[in-house]
């Protein structure tokens, strides 16, 4: 089945949107264009499949930018940046171009048989083609993951994931990114890293897989996904706060009417007879239209609409929405390899009890699983990435090294150093492209 685009953004021109959004949300559009590295996606050719792709095996890189000009992104100097297009697989096996980037470090760690290697699968960036992090100055996730993994010696594969970057496929029609779908986001993992060991034959077979939030997620189901298909070189998985099923959070938890204004696309791709209005409430779904015509990311969705009048009641009985998870659900089923969880006891969007559940389901069901897992107290959603970073890069650094990880499950409650009041809760500031002289640190 391929892709369709929703109808109601399609009546709607930007002029008209922005007529209506509050000063908010404009401002929040004109913020993100700024940060996009080369324009929008649609004026890169870059970002243009081959018309000879549409029938290219999954893994099989479609297009390569060996040196992309790094004076255009924010990055830590003395690294470099790669940007590819591969084919990938939709979670219900459609052929998918997806676009990604390589993060190179200086000077790679030593190992064996080449750069070693980690694969990065991102957190929530929006739903839009506009949202691709190889198009965004700071790579989406900056000193948070991508940054410290290369200046740590490894290279980094970010997927974009399918729908993020590259928005047309080679026969024109456009692409639906499947949100919160970890067999989707797995599938970009696992060809990103074939495409890229062709086009840089001097990485390592070797990887680790780690994501964050939405990426989180998709790790996990990358680990569940190779305990079917296996996968040689696999070492072991980091999932950040991950997404594990969308019914285990609290249905009146802030972050439901926002999850499904980003669903609903995807679920109207995949499922026919399925109508965005099914859930969403009409304020729900003229936010959804606003977001769709200004082809949004992160900061116009979260000044849009989002509160209890955004969805309808009993959105969660319906027949899609469970037929969905049951694609995409994590926790409750066997995973390979070693796996490092990581949560904070704080986040407001992701329940560290929906996380804890779905780890204990998973020792429950297959107790020769091998999980770290560690809860982190006050500690919220991204600002976990930088709290746990010592956890996470010495659990890679062994991993590289050869050291086992250990047997069967354990779990921490990590002890800060200092009280939570005293602490940073979260980031204050952004990067921002240098452009006068005078601009300094």
């Amino acid at each position: 089945m391929d892709h369709e685009s929703v109808d109601s953004p399609k009546r709607l021109t930007v002029d008209e949107i922005m007529g209506s959004c509050s000063d908010d949300t404009i401002n929040a559009h004109m913020f993100e264009e700024s940060y996009r590295a080369h324009g929008s996606v649609s004026e890169d050719d870059f970002y243009t499949v081959p018309k000879n792709a549409a029938n290219a095996k999954p893994g099989a890189l479609l297009k390569l930018e060996k040196e992309t000009d790094t004076s255009l992104y924010t990055i830590p100097p003395n690294l470099a940046l790669s940007r590819f297009i591969y084919q990938s697989k939709t979670s219900y096996d459609s052929l998918v171009p997806v676009s990604a980037y390589v993060l190179w470090p200086y000077v790679a760690r030593p190992y064996p048989d080449g750069y070693p290697v980690v694969a990065w699968a991102h957190g929530t960036s929006g739903i839009t083609a506009e949202s691709a992090p190889s198009n965004i100055r700071n790579l989406w996730h900056h000193f948070e993951g991508p940054y410290q993994l290369a200046l740590n010696g490894y290279v980094v594969v970010a997927t974009d994931y399918a729908g993020l970057g590259v928005g047309i496929n080679a026969s024109g029609k456009p692409i639906i990114h499947e949100y919160i779908t970890g067999p989707a986001q797995a599938n970009d993992v696992v060809y990103s890293l074939q495409a890229a060991w062709e086009a840089f034959p001097e990485l390592s077979r070797d990887f680790v897989v780690m994501g964050t939030s939405l990426g989180g997620g998709g790790a996990w189901g990358f680990a569940q996904k190779l305990a079917v298909e296996p996968m040689a070189g696999h070492l072991g998985t980091i999932a950040l706060h991950p997404v594990t099923r969308l019914l285990s959070l609290p249905l009146d938890s802030v972050v439901i009417p926002l999850l499904l204004i980003l669903l609903a696309p995807s679920l109207a791709a995949k499922y026919p007879d399925f109508n965005p209005e099914d859930v969403l409430a009409k304020e729900g779904k003229e936010s959804l239209d606003k977001y769709l015509a200004l082809r949004g990311c992160n900061s116009v969705l979260f000044q849009l609409s989002y509160g209890p009048n955004t969805v309808k009641s009993g959105w969660q009985n319906n027949p899609y929405i469970q037929r969905y998870q049951e694609v995409a659900a994590n926790g409750g089923k066997k995973i390979s390899g070693p796996m490092l969880i990581i949560q904070g006891s704080d986040d407001p969007l992701i329940s560290s009890q929906s996380v804890t559940d779905a780890v204990n389901e998973t020792v429950k069901m297959f107790p020769s699983s091998q999980i770290e897992y560690y809860l982190l107290p006050h500690v919220a959603h991204a600002p976990a990435m930088y709290a746990s970073q010592q956890i996470w890069m010495d659990w890679i650094a062994a991993r590289f090294a050869g050291e086992p990880a250990r047997p069967g499950y354990h779990s921490h409650v990590c002890e800060p150093v200092r009280p939570a009041l005293s602490q940073q809760a979260d980031t204050n500031w952004f990067i921002q492209l240098k452009t006068e002289p005078w601009q300094k640190t």
